[in-house]
């Protein structure tokens, strides 16, 4: 971070401009936090509809004018779309929210949390293929069953295109529900020799790399990979416009290696105490290295947020991961520390997408949940950095029917030709990390309200 002056304890404190945040000065961040988490639980669908089953949580796909021209996407407003990714990324959010503050578990709106994550497990089944899982649910082409968007603006000529196979990050997230809910609603779950077995069987070995993961230098990593396909399979159709009904394919027929799916994989294997698992220790090696080279801008294909890895991270290892080194997570939180902007915030910085809102709360989710040294300068760092955050965050909230909420931010994207330019949002997934990362605030520093991160002082801070 542009090192700030520590003038916090002494502007905490000062007098408060009531002229503008009026009606969540008083508050605390438990209950502003609270409130959030009751717009997260109130976007859940209640009702099934076209798009989705009761229970899933809605995306949104925004598309920028060169997909929009080809026929994917809508070039002006966005498209709704039902995933399995989206659903079980917000249940695992809010099953983090809860297991952290079991003194809570009887209070709303956090006493709705297991119901909402029950009712989200409830339509995984149309995701399902054997012991993994889809982005898509299945639907009906021409008398063969098929995996492509549901409801998304998309040109006939595409719809072979993104009748895609079964992925590793998509069935990490589903599993790690599952896990979840096995430990919130007491249901039976055990992770399956078939699922760990089909995801280390499509590792990085004996391949060329894709063109993205050439461009950054990763060949041959043995880390996991993103499709639960061969790339050299016969049967995978290698026309980009094959139409759907010849078979589901890999895009541009071509497997590749993202950071975070990795991340993700490495945090489910860990909550579930897998061992041994073939590409787990090289998934290691690939993240501490892309650490080390300063790579979290680029590294994520699906994921174009500079600091979706060291969230994705830091979830890995309150979940027990072990195989990050302490100077991998010593140059995450310096990266933190050091690209705050001088408002509080961080941006998405080295990509299209400045993102303001949960670049901000990956970063402070980071800060919170991230392994380090106590040492007091770096305390001090943290602390200083995570009280301006803070203020940003809640400079920025929305106030509407006395619900408090953030918009959303891009937070997942499309393939890597198409990265940063369809992107999906979710109100949920973005809101949950920050009731998330305000909670913990609340609970590190009670004696603070709003008001006292609204009436920080900047002037010469930074």
């Amino acid at each position: 971070m542009k090192t700030f002056k520590i003038v916090i304890l002494l502007s905490i404190f000062a007098v408060v401009n009531v002229q503008a945040r009026v009606k969540i000065d008083d508050l605390s961040l438990k209950d502003i936090s609270a409130k959030t988490l009751d717009y997260v639980l109130n976007n859940q669908k209640q009702e099934t509809s076209d798009i989705y089953l009761k229970g899933e949580w809605p995306t949104q796909i925004q598309s920028t004018l060169v997909p929009a021209l080809v026929g994917v996407g809508r070039l002006f407003g966005k498209n709704e779309e039902a995933t399995a990714f989206t659903t079980a990324a917000v249940i695992n959010n809010l099953s983090r929210l809860y297991l952290n503050n079991l003194e809570l578990q009887n209070e709303a709106p956090f006493n709705r949390i297991p119901e909402a994550i029950q009712n989200g497990i409830n339509t995984f089944d149309r995701y399902r293929d054997g012991e993994t899982y889809n982005f898509y649910p299945s639907r009906i082409s021409n008398g063969v069953s098929v995996r492509r968007p549901i409801n998304m603006s998309l040109a006939k000529i595409w719809h072979g295109f993104t009748n895609i196979p079964n992925d590793s990050d998509t069935t990490s997230a589903v599993l790690t529900s599952l896990f979840y809910n096995s430990q919130i609603n007491q249901s039976d779950f055990k992770i399956s020799t078939e699922a760990l077995e089909t995801m280390s069987k499509f590792v990085d070995n004996d391949r060329n790399p894709m063109f993205y993961n050439r461009s950054v230098g990763q060949k041959r990593t043995g880390a996991f990979m993103t499709w639960l396909m061969d790339e050299k399979d016969p049967a995978m159709p290698r026309g980009y416009f094959s139409k759907p009904e010849k078979g589901v394919r890999i895009p541009f027929n071509k497997n590749d290696v993202d950071c975070v799916v990795n991340a993700n994989i490495l945090s489910l294997l860990a909550m579930t105490e897998s061992k041994n698992v073939a590409g787990q220790n090289e998934a290691c090696g690939l993240l501490n290295n892309i650490i080390q080279k300063d790579q979290h801008a680029k590294c994520g294909i699906y994921y174009p947020n500079t600091f979706n890895l060291s969230y994705a991270v830091s979830v890995a290892a309150k979940s027990g991961l072990q195989c990050i080194t302490e100077d991998s997570y010593s140059k995450m939180i310096k990266k933190i520390l050091s690209s705050q902007t001088a408002e509080g915030s961080w941006t998405n910085i080295d990509n299209i997408w400045e993102d303001p809102t949960i670049s901000t709360a990956f970063a402070l989710y980071s800060l919170l949940n991230l392994p380090h040294n106590d040492s007091p300068e770096l305390d001090r760092q943290i602390y200083s950095s995570l009280v301006y955050g803070t203020h940003y965050l809640l400079k920025t909230i929305t106030e509407k029917n006395g619900l408090l909420y953030w918009s959303p931010d891009n937070f997942f994207t499309a393939t890597a030709i198409a990265r940063s330019l369809v992107m999906w949002r979710s109100k949920a997934y973005t809101n949950s990390i920050i009731s998330a990362v305000l909670l913990s605030m609340h609970k590190k520093y009670p004696q603070f309200k709003a008001q006292n991160y609204l009436s920080l002082n900047f002037g010469e801070n930074k």
